[in-house]
Parts: C-alpha cells; sequence; structure tokens
C-alpha cells in the first residue's frame, strides 16, 4: 500500500524482512504468498527472491538509517503479511518487538498500526462479501 514510498534499496530490504517474518512460526502459508506476491507487485521487483535472510540483523540496521516514515511503513506493511493468516504467533510478535524497539517506534504505535491494519484486513473482507452475494 505504501511501498512506493520507499527507494529501491528500502524495498529490497522490506522483502527480505517480509520474506523472514513468514518463516518464524516455521512455515510459509499460502495467504502470506499471496501478500508477498502483491508486495513483489507494488515495489516493481516481481521477480525479486530473498537471498539474505541470513543477513537480517544487518538488514535491519541498515534501515535503522531509514526515515521514521519509513520504519512505520515498514512495520505497516510487516502487519500486513503477518496478519494475512488472521494470527499473529509468539515468535512474530517477538519479532515486530524487537524491530519496533530498533526502529524506536513507540509501543503505543505499534498497538495503533495493528489495529488499523486489521480493521483495512475486515474492511477489505467485508467488501469481497459484499460483490460476492
Amino acid at each position: 500500500m505504501y511501498l512506493d514510498l520507499l527507494n529501491k534499496d528500502e524495498q529490497k530490504d522490506f522483502l527480505e524482512l517480509a520474506r523472514y517474518s513468514m518463516g518464524l512460526n516455521g512455515e510459509y502459508k499460502e495467504e502470506e504468498e499471496e501478500v508477498l506476491l502483491g508486495y513483489k507487485n507494488e515495489c516493481q521487483l516481481v521477480d525479486y527472491t530473498a537471498f539474505r535472510q541470513d543477513e537480517i540483523k544487518n538488514i535491519i540496521k541498515n534501515l535503522i538509517a531509514s526515515s521514521k516514515k519509513v520504519k512505520k511503513i515498514i512495520i505497516v506493511e510487516l502487519f500486513g503479511i503477518l496478519l494475512a493468516d488472521g494470527e499473529v504467533c509468539d515468535k512474530e510478535s517477538e519479532f515486530i518487538n524487537m524491530l519496533s524497539n530498533e526502529f524506536r517506534v513507540k509501543e503505543y504505535e505499534v498497538s495503533r498500526i495493528r489495529r488499523w491494519v486489521e480493521a483495512m484486513n475486515d474492511i477489505v473482507q467485508e467488501g469481497y462479501e459484499l460483490i460476492s452475494r
């Protein structure tokens, strides 16, 4: 939704974080894969394949230098992929908390972001239900 506001390096780093976060629960779910494909399309990086999964700490360090706006966009979009299956497991929650601490995004802001993403997901689902009747 907002990934076009990131530069290409930030977009690639985001796609690495997204792929990494998808696997935190031990599996890559179909719903998450669909969201990731949407993110790749939005970034115009459809053929991008995550290859720096063992460098996540370095990727996070790179992103710390980004603007506050970029950091919040990353958290919004990560919640989008983590909530694709309707839940955020403990490991995913721990990752988001660690990332928000590194990004210096306050806990109440992260809570607001999560609630907003959940509400947006509900609205999109409701829209599909309305047009499918």
